[in-house]
């Protein structure tokens, strides 16, 4: 075993494979900051290319580019509270309101700094556990993916945390996101839903155009109404000069250090789970987080442990998305699909013989995630200054600039005009949505998860025969079913309780001082 590990470790560190790897963290750097543009996007550009390449050379830097787009789609979601990828939204709830504050420098590096520690997460578990860890989510069936896509959406807890009348915004967010999911073609008859006889909506609707409506064009929207508000750029003293690299400060460090253990550990279980990759990974994970901070209220406000969590969760579930792909050959995301696809193409088939077939190819696939990590981690701390100074420009051309390739990215997924309306109308609809303090957050979450839980009701129901019971005699889905109620009536009773304690506090107080 020790010649295969000794061969695994000449074919990543030699001159092509380091260049390649290289490369594709800088395609993936730029590709996941631009909105529309993600690492599934850049992967699939990349297929073509690949075959001159040798098959590790060509699987390394489509890795290189999942680990840093991956990471990338935080930027834009700090800066401009835009994602440039799903995987960034839960980043924007923390990280945003960190950049208004002036601390943009202190939220990227922790959010470069976290995504390495998690990606690295990732790599062990894929190194060391794979073949236990696929066992576990190969069992997984209808009804647990069902239940998993409840507990997705029982982060309206989290997004609507505060007063009952935020929590109702946010409840009604997630209605609306689901209710966005339904469009499309029924997924049993096929017949029409909600598409009001337009062809174009047919499809469904897609989520990156979603994403880059919602985000991207409402964020220029907001923008351009409030210009009073944004004429004053935010104190540009840090964005003007500063340390080639910007690591974490070590008070920084110290106080998110229980959130780098916990945070890699759910975005890579999550990632495993096919299907499901780093958006649910960073959306649980950032939950879960809350859950276990000390000042859950000062989350969704700047809180530097919300800007960890979900980046070193979705950067965890990178390795755990490879771990069924090189395993059992199913692909645990859409980057990993691709991957799949280009594996194939060279006359590979992932699963378990790859293991016995081809040990160096594979294990240089996993040590090549490491390196990723690393180089992505010297490149990105070298580019912080300069991606900050991007916030110098004028509002008026930034907004020009993001609408122009937000549509070109709606356009290009798929190559729809109709991608494009759906952008457009959606960012509308966000604008609203900002302006009177609903939760974007719980829009996409139920149009993600949305299709998840359709899929998994329906295929669920048929296997059981109509018995909505079968979902409670399984274990794990019951499971994930008691702890979803439970996230979601603690913060309601808790609700409750602060409620008749302040009521009560209001009636003593107001009591006449000679009462009994």
């Amino acid at each position: 075993m020790i010649d295969v590990y000794i061969s695994a470790l000449e074919i990543v560190f030699s001159p092509f494979s380091l260049i390649a790897i290289a490369v594709g963290v800088g395609i993936g750097l730029t590709f996941g900051a631009i909105p529309g543009l993600s690492g599934v996007t850049a992967v699939g550009l990349l297929v073509p290319f690949t075959y001159a390449m040798e098959p590790t050379t060509a699987i390394l830097m489509m890795v290189g580019v999942y680990c840093a787009a991956t990471m990338s789609g935080a930027i834009t979601a700090i800066l401009f509270n835009i994602p440039g990828d799903v995987m960034a939204v839960a980043t924007t709830f923390d990280g945003h309101p960190m950049a208004e504050r002036g601390e943009a420098k202190r939220a990227l590096s922790m959010v470069i700094f976290g995504s390495v520690v998690g990606g690295l997460f990732g790599a062990l578990a894929l190194a060391t556990i794979a073949p236990q860890l696929a066992r576990v989510a190969i069992a997984f069936g209808p009804a647990e993916f069902f239940a998993l896509a409840v507990l997705g959406l029982t982060a309206i807890s989290v997004l609507g945390s505060g007063s009952p009348k935020t929590m109702l915004k946010a409840i009604l967010s997630v209605l609306f996101g689901l209710f966005l999911a339904t469009i499309g073609s029924d997924p049993v008859s096929g017949a029409s839903r909600f598409v009001f006889g337009n062809v174009g909506l047919e499809a469904g609707i897609a989520r990156v155009p979603a994403i880059i409506g919602l985000f991207a064009l409402g964020e220029v929207l907001a923008v351009l109404y409030m210009s009073r508000k944004y004429k004053q750029p935010r104190d540009t003293s840090q964005l003007r000069k500063g340390a080639i690299f910007s690591f974490p400060s070590g008070e920084d460090l110290k106080q998110v250090r229980g959130t780098l253990l916990r945070a890699p550990i759910v975005g890579t279980i999550v990632g495993i789970l096919p299907g499901s990759g780093g958006t649910l990974g960073a959306l649980i994970g950032y939950n879960v987080e809350q859950r276990f901070a000390k000042n859950p209220e000062s989350f969704g406000k700047g809180n530097i442990q919300g800007v960890a969590a979900p980046e070193s969760a979705n950067n965890a579930a990178v390795g755990g998305s490879m771990v069924p792909l090189l395993t059992l050959g199913i692909p645990g995301s859409s980057t990993t699909a691709i991957m799949l696809a280009a594996l194939t193409l060279h006359g590979l088939r992932p699963g378990p013989l790859l293991f016995r077939d081809n040990p160096e190819m594979t294990y240089a696939i996993i040590f090549g995630l490491v390196v990723a990590n690393i180089v992505m981690l010297f490149m990105a701390l070298f580019l912080v200054r300069y991606l900050l100074k991007v916030l110098l420009v004028r509002t008026e051309v930034l907004c020009f600039f993001i609408v122009s390739i937000s549509l070109v990215g709606a356009f290009a997924i798929h190559n729809r005009i109709s991608d494009m309306w759906i952008a457009l109308v959606l960012g509308l609809i966000g604008f609203f949505v900002k302006k009177y303090g609903f939760s974007l957050g719980g829009i996409i979450l139920g149009l993600v998860l949305g299709n998840l839980a359709e899929d998994g009701l329906i295929l669920g129901l048929s296997l059981a025969g109509g018995n909505w019971w079968e979902f409670l005699t399984r274990p794990v889905a019951l499971s994930i079913l008691l702890l979803s109620a439970l996230l979601f009536v603690v913060p309601i009773a808790h609700q409750l309780v602060s409620a008749r304690r302040n009521a009560r506090n209001g009636n003593v107080a107001g009591r006449p001082s000679g009462s009994d």
